[in-house]
């Protein structure tokens, strides 16, 4: 087994951006430029292109019809590119965002036969942090550097407003870099062996659980986000995990009975785990019963806090460590922000309709400017929520059955899809009916825009 030893620096900056990678020669381009983005805190929000002598990669799929005039990065494997067509001492380049266009410059530094064999990457060594995506390129970037030179000017105020955290430009964190890039490369030894979401998100070290909002919370909003049940659950159940051997099953890559158990009865509202009807016990099969847990491990695994799958053990990502480590009001934050960029809200449509048609990305903008509007603390039918929708977004959901039907299976995707999460992540209360004839949740009848919620929903519209 050989490892590359690779020095990457950004190009016409100083004093220099760097990092030292050492890489198996078994990666592909691909795999170097996620490791890049790691190293050095790129959020993979743009396209990029390895320039070799004449010949350039991208990744095909992300550059649609232009694809075809470019070799493919995922199957550029380095030993066949290392030393056959560029040699130790040489350099190539890799840039990184066509409108800023990063240019990053490798120098191959060493190649190396080890007994011990690297799967993946790891940072020996680098200086300073990458600039923040969406600067405005070397201008933006140097003018950012002035800026932090007048802590108390104008300037400074709006671009810190406009980063929503405290970019630090020598901030440089090896062991972190380091933790990312274990997870990248064990979450794609996972994927070829599991059914669950192993395509962890990219996060920018300083700015995972940093926002704006953040900033601008009172004391009530703190204690409103502390005393999120979701919240606390969510704390609860990686906890469970981190401490404890929990094992997929073979079949499904399923949390097991006893965890199962385990986990619910520390949730700030317990389940109830085995039914009884009549004189008769049904005692719970399997986790795909207990649709709260199963929503938050599909959740947590898709937000890139965990990892495993079928016959694996269930861990915490590092992310999923930082989770545990950041303030509640943080912890609030970016559950949310996993909800409305990451997670399909379809997951909590329990109900299969072939003739049910609903574009949820279109439905999404439009719902959130609804909710936006209506006013704190005044409760708002259900009712007439479907007729705000209706308005403003016409056809929002089409079925070529009769208009009853169509009103029923409203109410049960507003109720499935938005209500019900938008109660766990505090954006809204919801009033219910007194009356236990009501399946489905039906007995909901009013929902309430809280405080926290309408100044939280500002930030995804």
């Amino acid at each position: 087994m050989e490892t590359i030893d690779l020095k990457i620096s950004l190009k016409h900056i100083k004093p220099p951006i760097w990092r030292q990678i050492r890489i198996s020669s078994a990666s592909s381009l691909l795999d170097l430029h996620f490791v890049i983005q790691h190293a050095f805190g790129w959020t993979n929000s743009h396209l990029f292109i390895f320039k070799i002598g004449s010949m350039e990669f991208v990744y095909p799929p992300h550059w649609e019809e232009d694809a075809f005039k470019f070799q493919s990065a995922e199957l550029a494997i380095l030993d066949e590119l290392i030393p056959k067509l560029i040699s130790p001492g040489e350099k190539f380049s890799y840039v990184y965002d066509m409108g800023d266009n990063w240019h990053h410059e490798i120098l191959i530094e060493d190649i190396q036969d080890t007994s011990q064999p690297l799967h993946g990457a790891i940072c020996l060594a680098g200086a300073r942090a990458c600039p923040p995506e969406d600067v405005g390129s070397l201008p933006g970037y140097f003018q950012l550097l002035e800026d932090l030179k007048r802590p108390s000017s104008e300037q400074f105020m709006h671009t810190q407003s406009w980063l929503g955290y405290v970019y630090d430009p020598e901030a440089f964190d090896l062991g972190e870099v380091n933790l990312y890039l274990r997870d990248y490369f064990k979450s794609t030894q996972l994927s070829d062996h599991s059914l669950w979401s192993q395509d962890l998100p990219l996060h920018h070290p300083s700015i995972d659980f940093v926002s704006g909002w953040l900033n601008q919370l009172s004391p009530k909003d703190r204690e409103y986000a502390q005393d999120l049940a979701f919240r606390k659950d969510v704390v609860h159940f990686l906890t469970y995990v981190r401490d404890h051997e929990v094992k997929g099953t073979k079949a499904t890559g399923n949390f097991p009975l006893k965890d199962i158990r385990a986990i619910v009865a520390g949730f700030v509202n317990p389940i109830v785990l085995d039914q009884r009807i009549g004189d008769k016990i049904y005692k719970l099969r399997t986790e795909d019963e207990v649709i709260e847990l199963l929503f938050m491990h599909k959740f947590l695994n898709i937000g890139g806090l965990i990892l495993g799958g079928e016959n694996m053990r269930w861990e915490l990502t590092r992310l999923g460590e930082k989770f545990l480590e950041s303030k509640p009001e943080e912890q609030a934050w970016f559950l949310t922000k996993v909800w409305f960029y990451q997670f399909n809200w379809e997951f909590c449509y329990p109900f299969y309709d072939i003739e049910l048609e609903t574009d949820i990305f279109r439905f999404q903008r439009p719902l959130l400017k609804l909710l936006e509007r209506y006013p704190i603390r005044k409760p708002v039918e259900i009712d007439r929520l479907i007729m705000d929708l209706d308005r403003a977004l016409p056809g929002w959901i089409r079925s070529h059955r009769n208009n009853n039907y169509i009103q029923l299976a409203k109410r049960h995707f507003l109720l499935a899809i938005v209500i019900e999460p938008f109660e766990k992540f505090g954006l809204i209360e919801v009033v219910k009916t007194e009356d236990d004839d009501f399946d489905f949740d039906f007995n909901v009848t009013y929902i309430i825009m809280a405080d926290y919620g309408k100044r939280l929903l500002k930030y995804f519209i």
